[in-house]
Parts: C-alpha cells; sequence; structure tokens
C-alpha cells in the first residue's frame, strides 16, 4: 500500500481546508482564547546538544541532536535549534508506526531539515530512503547530526536503509542529483514559513517534489507551529492555490497551537487516478 492511500484511507478523521481566511480564524480563535497559557516548550535552544527520547514501533527511540545556537542567533537563521513542531511531528509520527502506517518501502525527502530530527526519526523507524535537506549554511551541523544517528545495517535489516544529508535551496531545482535518484512517496517540512516572503519558494519545492513522480501520489505533511495569523494566511492561500489540504489532528493539548496538514496536489481526490 502506498503512504498516500495509508493516509487517506484515514480521510474521514481530517478537516478539509478549502478558504484560507476561514481556517485561519478557526485556528487562531482558539489560539488567542488559549491566552497562550497552553503553548509547549518542549525544546532548549541555549543548549548545544539535546537528548530527545520518542516511543516508536517496538522501541524507544534515543537521540542526541547538535544545536549551534551561535549561528541561531544570526539574521534569518532559525533552523540551528530544535523547535517544538519537530518535536511534534517527529511524536505524531512515532506514535503512527505503532498504530498502522508502514514506512519500510517508503522514500523521503525533508525541506528545511535544520538539526534533522524529523529526518532521523523517518529513518529511525524504517523508512527505505530519507533525503534530509536545508541550505548549504546549516549542511554542517545536519550531516553530523544524520552521521550520528544513522541506524547501523544489521544481519536482519535488509536492505539497508539510507540517511543522507544535502543542499536544495526552495524555488530552484536541486543541484544534487541524489535528490530525486529514487522515486518519491512523501515530502516533510516542519515549521519552516516564519515570514510571508518565505511562502512561495516554500510552496513551490513541495510542489516540484510532488511532480517528481506520476504512478504514485506523493503527500506533504506539513507541520507549523501558530505564530502569525497574517504570515499563516499567505502561506494557507499558497498551498492552496496547488493542494488538496487536510488538517490532521494531533492531539488536543498540541492542536491549540500547532497544526499539521496533509496534503497533494490538486485533482488528487481518491486512491486510484
Amino acid at each position: 500500500m502506498s503512504f498516500f492511500e495509508q493516509v487517506y484511507s484515514e480521510i474521514g478523521e481530517y478537516t478539509r481546508v478549502e478558504d484560507a481566511e476561514e481556517e485561519v480564524c478557526e485556528l487562531y480563535s482558539v489560539y488567542y482564547s488559549s491566552n497562550g497559557t497552553l503553548r509547549l516548550d518542549l525544546v532548549d535552544p541555549s543548549k548545544t546538544e539535546l537528548t530527545v527520547e520518542l516511543a516508536g514501533g517496538t522501541k524507544t527511540l534515543a537521540l542526541t541532536i547538535a544545536q549551534n545556537p551561535n549561528i541561531n542567533n544570526e539574521l534569518g537563521q532559525t533552523g540551528a535549534v530544535l523547535w517544538n513542531s519537530s518535536i511534534i511531528v517527529s511524536e505524531y509520527l512515532a506514535r503512527r508506526s505503532t498504530q498502522g502506517w508502514d514506512l519500510g518501502t517508503m522514500n523521503v525527502i525533508e525541506l528545511g531539515s535544520g538539526c534533522g530530527l524529523v529526518s532521523i526519526v523517518m529513518h529511525q523507524l524504517g523508512a527505505r530512503r530519507v533525503v534530509a535537506t536545508d541550505q548549504a549554511r546549516m549542511m554542517k551541523l545536519l550531516t553530523r547530526n544524520t552521521d550520528c544517528n544513522r541506524v547501523v545495517p544489521g544481519r536482519n535489516r535488509k536492505p539497508p536503509t539510507v540517511l543522507l544529508a544535502t543542499e536544495y535551496v526552495w524555488g530552484r531545482a536541486p543541484e544534487d542529483p541524489r535528490v530525486f535518484a529514487e522515486p518519491v512517496d512523501v515530502v516533510v517540512a516542519s515549521d519552516c514559513v516564519y515570514h510571508e516572503s518565505v511562502a512561495p519558494l516554500l510552496v513551490r519545492s513541495l510542489v516540484d517534489v510532488c511532480m517528481s513522480r506520476t504512478d504514485v501520489r506523493v503527500v506533504a505533511l506539513v507541520g507549523q507551529e501558530l505564530r502569525s495569523d497574517i504570515v499563516h494566511t499567505a502561506f494557507v492561500k499558497e498551498l492552496l492555490e496547488h493542494f488538496d489540504v487536510y488538517r490532521v489532528p494531533v492531539q488536543p493539548s498540541v492542536d491549540t497551537s500547532f497544526v499539521l496538514y496533509a496534503m497533494w496536489l490538486r485533482g488528487s481526490h481518491g486512491p486510484e487516478h
């Protein structure tokens, strides 16, 4: 079963998003009514290293993730530390892997990987091939984390899984041929939009990844912490230009300050073409 079919089989649990203003009004009415008291504090951006533990499948994942607070303080640099969203998306994927989602044959691309946690978790959960991507200046940190958390092939792990880090600038075709060397099943982005000017570039790359194959629908999973209603409106408008978008419930303690979307290119309404 393709990843699209796995996600689509649960579509009755999702909320269809058809209008950006209506979506933002609904999300932020809950967000503002919580008065900030339910905001999560899952990370510490001041530390150079964090330990993340997640229950995934039949084992607990214990991951050591390096951060660079110095880079993070520079203008325009937000990916050098972990954010709540990466923890939430990782926990959600780990939880879903225990509830029926099979990642074992999946090829994954992550856009704006930052420290690489979501890519590493999908790799640890058994995804066949994971490509973690970000801008050039993030490569040292991203490569360090992927190298330190790569699964060591064992006798019973066949074929070996792949986890690699490489540069991918949004809005442009990737220069590294390894990005699209294998057909993609799912593209992930976690908390990548902090300003409305970034939205068109990210969406352009989401579209490019989803258009990279035609035999199977590529699913985009996009997580975003709620901060600015203006920025989120611009982002959702861009998404709706190209995608059928569904809001996925995560858990009540999270849904007041965070949103997870599952989407695929417009016109793809069923499990078959």
